[in-house]
């Protein structure tokens, strides 16, 4: 007992406990973060391609955003959500969790270019979200570029594999041409748009016929309905 009293005692004197979720600290609001998620509602986002957001599908629950998405389509259920606003050089941080099987992913770079697909998602630059260990695609196992964290279908993740039913913390950094992907503290992405390992990735992509795309300049943040159920929490962002 004497120790749990000594814990809270330096707790409340320097300040150490553990933020509660959704919420900046002073010091995160004077380097200039903003959440892009209060915990409560789904202000600041919309339906891609629509003016409002989805009526059904995505929802808070326990200051969590969820989509309790189910048919395993991309884009098909209840549709993916965008940022109302664009980014160009930015920090995005974001905890989420997969159930067994699932699959989802965090898009930036979106342009809502016309005319919409008429089949899956928006393209854009995707940190995948997805089952590592048991999804099966096409009939077989993951490939590394379909993979947690990858820069999806152009470049693989160096530390894949991650477990399901628990939070995972990710980042994505955007400095001009730079690229990064986190999982968990560590870097596992880094690439420079200009380089030839990039614009091999792309052409070797199921991006390649869209125009533009290693260069688009700036776009919404779009997390994807791909009918699996995914949460996310403490989503926040600072421009660079």
């Amino acid at each position: 007992m004497t120790s749990v009293l000594i814990f809270f005692f330096f707790n409340s004197l320097f300040g150490t406990s553990t933020p509660a979720h959704n919420t900046l600290t002073k010091q995160e609001r004077q380097a200039g973060w903003q959440l892009l998620f209060d915990g409560k509602t789904t202000k600041g986002w919309r339906g891609a391609y629509s003016k409002t957001f989805p009526n059904s599908g995505w929802r808070v629950v326990d200051g969590e955003l969820r989509g309790d998405l189910q048919n395993g389509g991309e884009s098909s259920d209840a549709g993916d959500i965008v940022t109302l606003q664009k980014y160009r050089s930015f920090d995005l941080r974001f905890d989420w969790k997969l159930g067994k099987g699932g699959n989802s992913g965090v898009k930036y770079f979106i342009e809502e270019r016309l005319p919409k697909p008429e089949r899956g998602s928006q393209a854009g630059y995707e940190y995948q979200l997805i089952d590592d260990a048991n999804f099966i695609y096409n009939g077989k196992p993951l490939e590394p570029d379909h993979k947690t964290a990858a820069l999806y279908n152009i470049l693989p993740a160096s530390k894949p594999d991650a477990g399901t039913d628990q939070w995972h913390q990710s980042r994505i950094v955007v400095l001009g041409d730079h690229l990064e992907h986190w999982l968990d503290g560590v870097k596992v992405l880094e690439i420079n748009r200009t380089s030839d390992a990039f614009l091999r990735g792309v052409a070797q992509s199921k991006f390649n016929q869209y125009s533009g795309f290693a260069r688009i300049p700036e776009g919404h943040i779009l997390l994807q309905d791909h009918g699996h159920s995914v949460a996310f929490r403490n989503i926040k962002i600072r421009r660079i």
